[in-house]
């Protein structure tokens, strides 16, 4: 039974807090002891020693918000679930008008918990032995992503997997992910959609400079280094989209699965279905002709402009 619940409120998206106000009443209203965090834009939350660690974190904001929140909180292995009140809203999946729905559902205790593998970062500076310490803030849970500190001009990254020379990549960056980000960075740069359930890791070159290029999938119990070349300039990288630090021409940073996991709650409805939320948020393999079809027999609501089909009917 849920007894403690931690809110943490992007400003941004909700400025009114009517959504947040909905969550403290509905969830005061049953019982449940709510620490309210705020935060702004892109701010990641402060979160102060009675909000630490609660039985569970729901996060009002998009995915960044999402993101940021469990950074803070992945370290006490405490689950998160996020309502949507950003623009897309795929880890934050569930829609502001269906709050009251699944906070009756968490307070019921009908829900499961889905593990979700996350990357962690060790920086091995100019020698690969010598690595530092694990934080939670070298932990990510969609990606690592590396770029030219100058982004008008290309990079060249060697990368190492187990310690054997894989590729050189003459690009605007490369991008490791896990499963849960490849619907983020990786699925724009046109990388692989990976599913939750999959323990691989994608590498996926940003405008690569060579047809050849291609995004790879590897297994996640692989140990990879990310080199840059000698006569690069600074390469900065990034975690989630939190830029972190900077590799020095001729420096190296390894990527390796982490040692935990990041926990999500996950409901049992049909909308929540991986697959479901491809089709729902990104218009995964919506044929503009099986659209009007189905939009005529009521299965689906369109947007104000449906893409229009370029073939000849």
């Amino acid at each position: 039974m849920l007894k403690h619940i931690t809110l943490v409120q992007n400003l941004s998206t909700d400025p009114k807090s009517v959504y947040a106000n909905e969550v403290l009443e509905h969830l005061t209203h049953h019982g449940v002891h709510v620490s309210h965090l705020q935060v702004l834009g892109k701010d990641c939350p402060v979160v102060p020693k009675e909000a630490a660690c609660p039985d569970l974190v729901i996060v009002l904001g998009g995915d960044g918000t999402f993101l940021r929140a469990a950074r803070k909180f992945v370290g006490q292995n405490v689950p998160l679930v996020g309502i949507n009140t950003g623009a897309l809203g795929f880890l934050a999946h569930i829609e502001a008008d269906k709050i009251r729905l699944y906070l009756d559902l968490l307070i019921q205790g009908k829900y499961s918990l889905e593990s979700r593998m996350m990357l962690s970062i060790q920086n091995s500076g100019q020698s690969a032995g010598e690595l530092a310490p694990l934080s939670t803030e070298d932990l990510a849970l969609n990606d690592v992503v590396f770029k030219n500190a100058n982004p008008s001009q290309l990079c060249r990254l060697h990368l190492y997997v187990n310690d054997t020379l894989v590729a050189v990549y003459d690009s605007d960056g490369l991008i490791l992910s896990t499963p849960s980000g490849t619907t983020a960075y990786t699925m724009a740069a046109g990388g692989p959609v990976i599913s939750p359930e999959v323990d691989a890791i994608s590498i996926t070159p940003i405008c690569p400079h060579s047809f050849s290029a291609k995004a790879v999938v590897v297994p996640f119990n692989k140990e990879f280094r990310i080199q840059s070349d000698p006569k690069n300039q600074d390469v900065v990288y990034a975690l989630d989209g939190l830029e972190c630090g900077i590799l020095k021409p001729g420096q190296s940073l390894v990527v390796v699965r982490a040692g935990i996991s990041f926990q999500m709650v996950n409901f049992e409805q049909v909308e929540n279905d991986f697959y479901s939320l491809l089709k729902r948020k990104l218009q995964w393999s919506m044929n503009p002709r099986w659209q009007s079809q189905e939009a005529r027999a009521g299965e689906i609501v369109h947007t104000e402009h449906p893409p229009q089909s370029i073939l000849p009917s």
